[in-house]
């Protein structure tokens, strides 16, 4: 039991340090292990140079003393909900399988992880969840023809509609492509190269990115054709004040 509680902590911290810092910056370590105690100590390393936004273990603590607190403790992002997540996970089985466990840190009160917990989690949740239902898209919901940049992965090529992954030129991000069977032979010769892919792209509201393109066509774009990346650091420095008109 212990142990599964800690893989789940540690790939949790793993994940929320990916939420903060994008690529993830920190290496989590056994610090110390009490013997014939179910107690351990955690160390948080910087492993990367890029600055550091935030200590994932240290807001990890912050959340879940918030929410220990009760008082209408509200979900405000997306690594918030996670690290919830995470400690009703850590809390469940608590009064059954094991009495009750604590999380403590330096940047907040110790959190008890126990059944009160668990329900406070749960209520925080689902308030969010209802409280996401009734509030109008952010971004926009339906079907728009679009055009993306980026490189086709392969996934699957069975049936009637292959499906393949789109990695986004900017951000890296995968788009899920869905393409009729008689465009499977475009889709062949765009594997590993970047091309412009248009379709109808599917959008639920919740991302600025579509759940799905239904592709339409996939043109191929040449091996040294500029993209929005090689722009990096060619803007910094520039003065708003000294920026000619066109014309």
């Amino acid at each position: 039991m212990f142990a599964d509680k800690l893989k789940k902590l540690v790939s949790g911290l793993k994940k929320l340090d990916a939420f903060y810092n994008s690529t993830g910056q920190h290496k989590f370590m056994i610090h110390d292990l009490e013997f014939a105690s179910a107690t351990v100590m955690l160390r948080e390393k910087v492993i990367k140079s890029r600055p550091v936004r935030h200590s994932p273990s240290l807001r990890f603590v912050q959340i879940g003393a918030a929410a220990s607190r009760g008082g209408g403790f509200q979900i405000e992002n997306a690594a918030e909900e996670y690290a919830l997540g995470i400690f009703k996970s850590l809390s469940h089985g608590a009064g059954d399988s094991f009495s009750y466990g604590v999380v403590n840190g330096s940047g907040d009160d110790p959190v008890r992880l126990d059944r009160l917990l668990e329900s406070r989690v749960d209520r925080i949740i689902s308030a969010a969840e209802d409280a996401a239902k009734q509030a109008p898209p952010r971004y926009f919901r339906g079907v728009a023809l679009s055009t993306y940049d980026g490189i086709m992965k392969l996934v699957d090529i069975r049936g009637m509609f292959p499906e393949a992954k789109l990695i986004l030129s900017a951000g890296g991000k995968e788009v899920s492509c869905v393409i009729p069977a008689e465009n499977v032979d475009a889709l062949r010769a765009s594997l590993g190269r970047r091309a412009l892919v248009s379709g109808r792209a599917q959008h639920d509201g919740r991302s600025m990115l579509p759940e799905r393109i239904d592709v339409t066509s996939i043109k191929l774009i040449e091996e040294n054709a500029p993209n929005i990346i090689s722009l990096g650091g060619r803007l910094h420095g520039l003065d708003p004040n000294n920026v000619k008109e066109a014309g």
